[in-house]
């Protein structure tokens, strides 16, 4: 029994000894590998917070690239909105300029060579808002190449004018006659031309209706 106990002892002393390193061991790995988390976990926090400051950066200096581009893109447009409204006035001014109107007409068919034989005005049409309409009944006579060009001279004028409505028949002889013309090689055009006037009030109604 002694020799078997002395037997025993260095084993038990090694068996010992291997579970206190053991021990000693798991306890470092386990504490190294605690303080690894710990510290990856802190650089991830780090990477985070970094992020997220790169981003709200990112997101103030787009707003403010934002407010300058609205602001430019605002005053583009109101450029833009000011030329179209100073055309709009040449076009169609705030004040009846049909006498005006009238006399470029027949300074176009003197050019041409037509003779304007008929004007007469219509009544006055309220619309489309804010305007009023205007109409007239008119008719050359002349050639068939100088009809068309006064046409066009007519529709190309600086106000908003438009001729409609054309019907083309052979001049009647006595007006043939009176012009001169023996070779019946002249027409009559008749047609409308309706033009537009910024009306004088609120509601866009023609004066008098």
């Amino acid at each position: 029994m002694a020799l078997s106990s002395q037997k025993s002892t260095p084993v038990l002393v090694m068996l010992l000894a291997g579970i206190t390193g053991y021990i000693a061991y798991t306890g470092a790995v386990i504490e190294t590998a605690g303080m690894s988390g710990l510290a990856a976990r802190e650089e991830r926090v780090v990477a985070v917070r970094d992020t997220i400051a790169r981003l709200q950066a990112g997101t103030d200096s787009a707003k403010r690239e934002l407010a300058r581009g609205s602001v430019e893109d605002l005053r583009r447009r109101l450029e833009t909105y000011r030329g179209s409204l100073s055309l709009l006035r040449r076009l169609v001014p705030e004040r009846n300029e049909v006498p005006n109107l009238l006399d470029d007409i027949s300074s176009r068919s003197r050019i041409r060579g037509v003779t304007l034989a008929t004007v007469v005005p219509l009544p006055v049409e309220a619309g489309p808002v804010p305007f009023n309409t205007y109409k007239y009944n008119m008719s050359v006579i002349g050639r068939y190449d100088q009809i068309g060009q006064f046409l066009a001279d007519v529709a190309s004028l600086q106000r908003i004018i438009v001729p409609y409505d054309l019907s083309l028949d052979q001049a009647q002889t006595t007006a043939a006659k009176a012009l001169g013309d023996t070779t019946g090689s002249l027409l009559e055009a008749k047609f409308q031309v309706r033009t537009f006037v910024k009306s004088s009030s609120p509601e866009g109604q023609a004066s008098g209706s």
